[in-house]
């Protein structure tokens, strides 16, 4: 009836049994084994469904891939383990916990930060030490510290319901009891951008920084994400940082160990050349060998921009390329994958620099188009928390925020890797580059040709106000039936844990469409 094995899949497969009362079974067929697509396929095949994940890659992964190099073992992609509440609930939707599959470490100190002119600041994870970090740095910003985290913690809870969790297809979703009664509030901080929402609480330009870098990870800037994203540096400060021990990847690790187990099939090596429809109603897809896959359901992994523009014929485009050009793209990067040789006690697994001049930085990554000369700049040391690297060596990956939709040749990659250790030499003290044992650069042009990536971003469409909550890109397809979109383009947004609730968004919506 339909191509039942594409691909170099190998694992072996479960039959997955309809669950209880389940609605009926189709099959449908996951474009992409990133995150938001092994998450999606384990919640569908738990569902009774015959789910079968197309992936272009010969591992599963998507962004958060892994690669060894000379006994090095480098994450492609996230690094930060946030939002732990969200793993607990997902793993709890699976029949299964965290603690089944991920042994987290909470991280002391949690991290450090660098600054061009001023002494590093450690953030140790426990509120009452970091606000007296606070308090020596500007008198009164200890209490101020207390008082934003008390707000921040209060907003995660609210936002975790009314607006993570939600598929905004009526009203009547988000607006209920709790969002009505902190509506004003909630109002004014989506209304307010982050920086000016934080300089209510500290004036030190040290200490903004501090609360305002978590923007990044949203793919905007402080000066334009609404204040509502402050609850994202209140986590750091009021659970901890914690690491899954074996590397974020360990995280897909587990999704793909949960699919097997409930009878996912995977085909790798796979990549999906087109979306099939006919009179509305998606039939499958179209693999790049020629191969056709029918299915009743096609939830698409891949870029959600590569999906409408590429995949789909142009009068099954929900959003073509005219409704890309009105909006913003989250920044691209270069990042620098490093094996250095001898110990880096300068570094904690999580490292930050942070320039003096922080809003021309972001003006110019999303304003001027430019790359940085001084940029603020991330670094992880998996090697502090983990077996990531030989023996007396470190194991260092280097991120660096660039402009979305530049091209960059590899003579100007070689140009800015080199600018950017220059500049970590030059305000840690640690020379990287004279230290390295194995090295590769990953492009800002890398996004694109690897993942499909619009406007070459690393992250999908940013947080700015416009593209949050229900303005975001709903996750299924205004013109054919039956076709559904997951991942870091769609509700809730980017991250690990937005597409772990975004997994169970799509499958919510797939079973009650099929109840209808």
């Amino acid at each position: 009836r339909y191509q039942e094995d594409a691909g170099t899949g190998t694992d072996k497969q479960k039959t997955a049994f309809p669950r209880k009362g389940a609605d009926r079974v189709m099959k449908i067929v996951i474009i992409g084994a990133g995150i938001g697509g092994l998450a999606t396929a384990n919640l569908l095949a738990q569902d009774g469904h015959d789910v079968h994940v197309y992936e272009q890659a010969k591992t599963p992964g998507g962004r958060a891939g892994q690669f060894k190099s000379k006994g090095f073992t480098f994450d492609t992609g996230p690094s930060w383990y946030l939002m732990p509440d969200v793993f607990d609930r997902y793993f709890k939707l699976v029949g299964s916990s965290t603690k089944d599959h991920l042994t987290l470490k909470k991280l002391s100190p949690a991290y450090k930060v660098y600054y061009e002119t001023h002494a590093p600041i450690t953030i140790t994870g426990n509120s009452k030490k970091d606000a007296q970090t606070f308090e020596a740095i500007e008198p009164g910003a200890g209490v101020a510290l207390k008082k934003y985290l008390a707000v921040s913690e209060k907003l995660y809870r609210l936002s975790l319901g009314a607006f993570l969790y939600q598929n905004f297809t009526a009203p009547s979703e988000f607006i209920n009891r709790t969002t009505l009664r902190h509506g004003a509030q909630m109002l004014d901080m989506a209304i307010t951008p982050l920086h000016r929402y934080i300089r209510r609480y500290v004036r030190s330009p040290r200490l903004q920084q501090l609360l305002e870098y978590p923007a990044v990870f949203l793919g905007t800037s402080p000066y334009k994400a609404p204040a509502l994203y402050s609850l994202m540096s209140a986590l750091d400060f009021t659970e901890g940082v914690f690491y899954p021990v074996g590397t974020m990847h360990s995280v897909v690790t587990a999704l793909h160990t949960i699919g097997v187990e409930k009878g996912v099939h995977y085909h790798f090596n796979a990549p999906v050349q087109s979306i099939e429809t006919a009179d509305g109603n998606v039939t499958g897809i179209t693999l790049t060998d020629g191969t056709t896959v029918l299915a009743d359901i096609v939830v698409s992994n891949a870029d959600l921009h590569h999906t409408e523009t590429k995949l789909l014929q142009y009068a099954d485009q929900s959003y073509p390329e005219t409704y890309w050009q009105k909006r913003q793209p989250s920044p691209s990067a270069l990042l620098i994958f490093l094996g250095i040789k001898g110990k880096i006690p300068e570094f904690e697994h999580h490292t930050l620099l942070f320039v003096d001049d922080w809003k021309k930085n972001f003006a110019d990554i999303y304003d001027n188009a430019t790359a940085p000369k001084n940029a603020s700049l991330y670094i992880s040391k998996t090697s502090a928390s983990d077996t990531t690297a030989p023996k007396g060596h470190e194991n260092i990956f280097v991120l660096v925020p660039l402009p979305a939709g530049k091209h960059f040749t590899k003579k100007q990659t070689e140009t800015l890797a080199a600018r950017y250790l220059a500049q970590i030499k030059r305000t840690t003290g640690v020379d990287l580059a004279a230290r390295t044992v194995t090295r590769r650069l990953f492009s800002p042009n890398d996004f694109g040709t690897t993942y499909n990536s619009w406007q070459n971003s690393m992250l999908g469409p940013s947080h700015i106000l416009a593209q949050s909550a229900f303005f975001r890109t709903p996750n299924k397809s205004k013109r054919v039936k039956n076709l559904y979109y997951v991942g870091a383009g769609t509700v809730p947004g980017v991250g690990v844990p937005m597409c772990l609730i975004g997994a169970e968004l799509v499958q919510q919506r797939i079973a009650k469409d099929l109840r209808t």
